[in-house]
């Protein structure tokens, strides 16, 4: 899992997913943007009449109705089946509950979009799809077999007369599978294909003035591969200024010097006790032997 912290990672998270409830979600019609402009224009003589047909029904009904009013089954309810749209870190709870189902991916992630990416993956402006389109996808594809992994899990509890009864959901969840696999071959493939082969030849003639405004393809870039591209910059950089002036001096080695200096003292030890023919025997031994 990525870090709670990690600014790219809250900002790729903020993709609008399309899902729809499960059941009546009570009072959270607000989610649905059509529940708003429905009950403006709806008169107050109008919304009079709804309240007092309804409370005949409850009425004559009993206490059911009476039970589903107040637990938000009137206007302020957000109906099973609406299509809303809200942004993925908000939407991956419900998820995994059971509480939305996800039919359908964004557009720039859709069907149409691989194709494109399959012909010119090069000429592709990802930046003005999503800044942060190959991490957004990422994560999209993760929260997508995270939830089939979830009602798997959840049928797996359940009798098997009960999940029989279910086959439609059974078979959505097998389509949001395969299209979450689907949408990661076509991240890879786009992100480690001739994209990254255009984006490496970009930075060897970027710091040629000659050559190139590298500006427009850096619009055309998401925020990964802008980063790949400033770290390409710096590399051919410093392969430019080894090439031109060559690798600094070499310093000597902590270590030689003080293997040096441990020898000197070994053969000035030695040397005042044994006269020259016993130093010339100490010295020539490795210095493994003396210790």
């Amino acid at each position: 899992m990525p870090s709670y912290y990690n600014i790219d990672t809250i900002l790729a998270e903020e993709e609008l997913i399309v899902a729809r409830p499960a059941f009546d979600f009570a009072l959270l019609s607000h989610l649905d943007p059509d529940s708003h402009r429905l009950a403006t224009s709806t008169s107050s003589a109008g919304r009079k009449r709804a309240r007092d047909d309804t409370d005949k029904e409850n009425a004559l009904n009993g206490t059911t109705d009476k039970l589903k009013s107040v637990g938000g089954g009137g206007s302020h309810a957000l109906p099973a089946g609406t299509k809303i749209k809200m942004p993925m870190w908000a939407l991956e709870r419900w998820a995994m509950l059971g509480f939305i189902r996800i039919s359908s991916l964004p557009k720039h992630y859709g069907k149409r979009m691989k194709e494109r990416l399959e012909a010119d993956p090069v000429s592709v402006d990802l930046r003005s799809k999503n800044e942060h389109y190959f991490l957004t996808g990422l994560l999209l594809t993760s929260f997508l077999h995270r939830t089939v992994h979830a009602f798997q899990k959840s049928q797996r509890r359940k009798s098997k007369s009960r999940s029989s009864a279910n086959n439609a959901q059974k078979v959505a969840m097998e389509n949001i599978s395969l299209l979450a696999t689907s949408l990661q071959q076509s991240l890879l493939t786009t992100m480690m294909g001739d994209r990254l082969c255009r984006n490496f030849d970009w930075t060897l003639s970027a710091l040629d003035s000659m050559e190139d405004d590298v500006s427009g393809h850096l619009l055309k870039l998401s925020v990964l591969e802008k980063s790949m591209f400033e770290r390409g910059v710096e590399a051919s950089g410093a392969v430019g200024e080894w090439r031109e002036y060559g690798c600094s001096r070499m310093g000597v080695s902590v270590a030689v010097v003080k293997g040096k200096s441990m020898g000197r003292g070994l053969e000035m030890t030695t040397s005042g006790g044994g006269g020259e023919n016993k130093k010339a025997k100490v010295v020539g031994l490795p210095l493994r032997a003396l210790q």
